[in-house]
Formats: C-alpha cells, sequence, structure tokens
C-alpha cells in the first residue's frame, strides 16, 4: 500500500511543500549542473588562455595568479548558473542576486589570503565547495520562487525584459 493512498497530500495542512520540494531539489540538481559544465568547459578555455599568456596551465595559475584563478573559476561558475536562470524565466535582478553570491564569496575567500592567513592551496578548494552551499542559501531565500513552476519569476512580481 502506497502511503499517499493513505493520506492524502491535500488533506494535511500545510503539507503541499512536497511539490514545491521536489521542484526546488530539481531547480538545485539543475544550477548545480550548470556550474558544473561551466567549471569543465570554461575551466579548459581558461586553462588555454593561462597557457598562452603566462606558459603554464591552470596547476601553476592557482598557486602563481591565485586571484586571477579564483575570478576565472567564479566566472565560469556563475555564468552558465546565470544563463540557465534567465532560460526558467527570472529576471535580471535575481541572477544578478545570485552572482554577487558567488563572487562575494570569492572575495571573502580572498581577504584572508591577501591578509596571509589562508594559503593559495586552501583558496581554490574552499571556493568550490562554499558555492554550492551559497546557491543553494540564496535560493532558499526566495524559496517560493525557486520552489515554483517554470516563468514563476514573473508571477512573484520580478519583470523579466
Amino acid at each position: 500500500m502506497r502511503i499517499g493512498a493513505v493520506i492524502h497530500p491535500a488533506a494535511v495542512p500545510g503539507s503541499d511543500r512536497g511539490p514545491q520540494l521536489k521542484r526546488f531539489s530539481r531547480h538545485v540538481i539543475e544550477m548545480t549542473v550548470a556550474m558544473l559544465l561551466g567549471m569543465a568547459v570554461l575551466g579548459m578555455t581558461f586553462r588555454a588562455i593561462h597557457l598562452a599568456v603566462f606558459g603554464t596551465g591552470f596547476d601553476a595559475a592557482w598557486h602563481e595568479h591565485t586571484e586571477l584563478a579564483v575570478f576565472a573559476m567564479t566566472f565560469n561558475m556563475t555564468l552558465p548558473m546565470v544563463a540557465l536562470m534567465r532560460y526558467r524565466g527570472h529576471g535580471w535582478e535575481r541572477c544578478g542576486e545570485m552572482a554577487a553570491a558567488m563572487f562575494g564569496l570569492a572575495f571573502a575567500l580572498l581577504v584572508p589570503f591577501w591578509l596571509g592567513a589562508l594559503s593559495a592551496d586552501a583558496v581554490l578548494p574552499l571556493e568550490m565547495a562554499l558555492m554550492l552551499p551559497a546557491m543553494v542559501a540564496v535560493m532558499a531565500l526566495r524559496f517560493d520562487e525557486y520552489a515554483g513552476a517554470r516563468g514563476s519569476a514573473s508571477a512573484a512580481g520580478e519583470r523579466s525584459p
């Protein structure tokens, strides 16, 4: 016997979050995949550019040009995520909010690096590990929008040009 056959979600007050949680989780997964694809595809481009300009690949960039590597990684992961958000109907305000969270994280990690409290070996792995929680935190602040159906951004009161 299925649980849904015994207790229908609509019969329990406050249980209508199930479909929203499913849509929210799907949106998190889609945006995570977009970030990972950006890291891989645009990362190869960054490596080629770094190789052409400095004569070394990404490993050297990470240690010799830490700030450049951090901002390149942030850009590489943010661009496809914002593109996906636009495709899903989110307005520029939400896209900017998400991008600000990603670049804010980069600065938050670079400040201790500049002060000597964080090594170059730690900055990039920390950034990559913290970008997903930062993205989910921004999404959780606007749960109803990110858990809504496609195009719900405009229904939530945000205009998309």
